[in-house]
């Protein structure tokens, strides 16, 4: 009978593992308290001031918050934010909620916006919610019945099972590698692995877990992950068990440029 821990013990690929650990936010939900426009939070109002447009697709209408991180409620993680917020927005009136699969970083379904200074004047969720009355419900496909408030961990992220960043690293995709060190063992050390290294689904930064595979091209630029969420939230009306991407440059992400960002979601 094979003992996956003592096959993987006797090796040396924790060591090998462990050269690619990095650090991430996990998020955590529900979390009791009091929300603003300005909390961290999934889905409901985000802090958009007055001084810009709220943002829209590219019919005019407006799109609906996903996600809202507050970096001041947030532990500092390496050439992220450590201040103001940022907000990813989807399109609602689309059934793939804004997502192009042929092009992940057509922004005319979503957006992502980030506020430095959070001290403006902001829309109220009175003018947003006159914005989308204007329209009848059943012409969209809301992802949420209620905000929901998150808290951030910094904690660790062992590596990547299913993203390109393994690939790039090893040479070799992940079942492949496994199959290659532990030949018909390799099965048993994988489900060990997840197992002892269960992904977080939820979180900002680290490396991106996906239900089928990498959207991303080996070599894409977008190697940054900006925030992963999923869809089995407290009151979620989204489809089941999506999870959703949010990825950006390295250098867009030092100079705090999230103009250039690319968007996805899978299902399990």
């Amino acid at each position: 009978m094979v003992n996956p821990k003592k096959i993987v013990a006797q090796s040396n690929l924790i060591s090998e593992l462990e050269k690619m650990k990095t650090e991430m936010i996990t998020l955590d939900y529900p979390v009791s308290g009091f929300l603003t426009p300005k909390t961290t939070k999934y889905s409901g109002f985000g802090y958009i001031p007055k001084s810009q447009p709220y943002p829209t697709n590219s019919h005019g209408q407006p799109l609906s918050l996903l996600a809202q991180i507050n970096f001041d409620e947030m532990p500092n993680l390496e050439n992220y934010p450590t201040t103001g917020i940022l907000g990813f927005y989807i399109d609602c009136f689309d059934e793939n909620r804004g997502y192009d699969e042929y092009n992940p970083a057509d922004r005319s379904g979503f957006k992502v916006v980030y506020f430095e200074n959070t001290d403006e004047p902001y829309h109220n969720t009175t003018e947003v919610n006159a914005l989308f009355d204007q329209y009848d419900d059943d012409e969209q496909y809301p992802i949420s019945d209620g905000e929901i408030k998150l808290s951030g961990t910094l904690t660790p992220d062992a590596f990547p099972f299913n993203a390109i960043e393994f690939e790039n690293y090893f040479g070799m995709d992940f079942e492949s590698f496994l199959y290659e060190k532990f030949d018909t063992a390799s099965s048993e050390v994988g489900d060990y692995l997840y197992q002892r290294y269960a992904p977080s689904r939820l979180k900002i930064g680290g490396y991106p877990f996906f239900t089928q595979e990498d959207s991303r091209a080996k070599s894409s630029p977008y190697n940054k992950l900006l925030l992963q969420i999923v869809s089995d939230v407290y009151n979620i009306t989204w489809q089941d068990d999506v999870l959703v991407h949010f990825f950006i440059t390295e250098e867009d992400l030092k100079q705090r440029n999230f103009d250039n960002v690319s968007y996805d979601w899978d299902i399990y």
